[in-house]
């Protein structure tokens, strides 16, 4: 495999990411409650945003990880991380959900980050702790963390190359996740410059030979979760 990363999606904001190498990242595993199936992740290295059960299952994730719960730099398996502290909420308001880590992550010379339950837009320095992003992924439901129209702002600052969007509301969405925006909503609120792909399945392959481009048109890729 030529260096590049695939992303797997299962559902609100749990990832997995590997390398051609085969090192993997499991990011925000969930527990019980949501509607999607929990997943079994085998993984070198697991992120937490913060400690909610939709976030923090790290049972789920076999292959003794190691663990990075924290903001500031960090080195897990080779992978260059940092992690940056970030509002969980709409400021002054739903103060108990607490703040997120969002972070920044390096594999085979890809540049990642994942924005966790993202509550509020990116102030100057988050945008420049974060720059030169490849692959972004933005939460986009509203209610818990930032809406579309938010996440398009996101996008706007950091100027990934691809934008993949996580927790939104899904057929699979327990009754407690109803108050979440569907994928549509995000979509119908995007820049029409921007380009949009819906592969099937939850797994993609993006060589880093694709993210050469840096005049090329944001690309919007929507997983299934299964």
């Amino acid at each position: 495999m030529e260096p590049g990363v695939t992303i797997q999606y299962y559902g609100q904001s749990c990832f997995l990411v590997t390398d051609s190498k085969g090192t993997r990242v499991a990011i925000d595993p969930f527990g019980e409650g949501l509607g999607y199936q929990v997943p079994s992740l085998a993984a070198e290295v697991c992120l937490i945003t913060h400690e909610h059960f939709d976030h923090s299952n790290t049972a789920a994730v076999v292959g003794n990880p190691e663990i990075i719960r924290t903001e500031g730099q960090h080195t897990a398996k080779g992978i260059p991380t940092l992690g940056i502290t970030a509002p969980h909420h709409e400021p002054g308001k739903n103060t108990e959900r607490g703040d997120v880590v969002i972070y920044r992550w390096v594999m085979d010379g890809v540049a990642l980050v994942h924005c966790g339950d993202l509550g509020a837009p990116l102030n100057v320095d988050q945008i420049a702790a974060l720059a030169q992003v490849d692959i972004l992924l933005v939460p986009v439901g509203g209610h818990y963390t930032i809406d579309a129209g938010q996440a398009v702002q996101v996008v706007d600052d950091l100027k990934p190359q691809i934008v993949i969007p996580m927790h939104y509301r899904t057929e699979a969405s327990a009754q407690r996740m109803s108050v979440l925006a569907p994928i549509d909503t995000f979509l119908q609120t995007i820049p029409s410059a921007w380009v949009v792909a819906r592969p099937q399945g939850n797994s993609l392959t993006i060589p880093k030979s694709e993210l050469v481009r840096k005049d090329a048109p944001i690309r919007v890729i929507v997983l299934n979760y299964r």
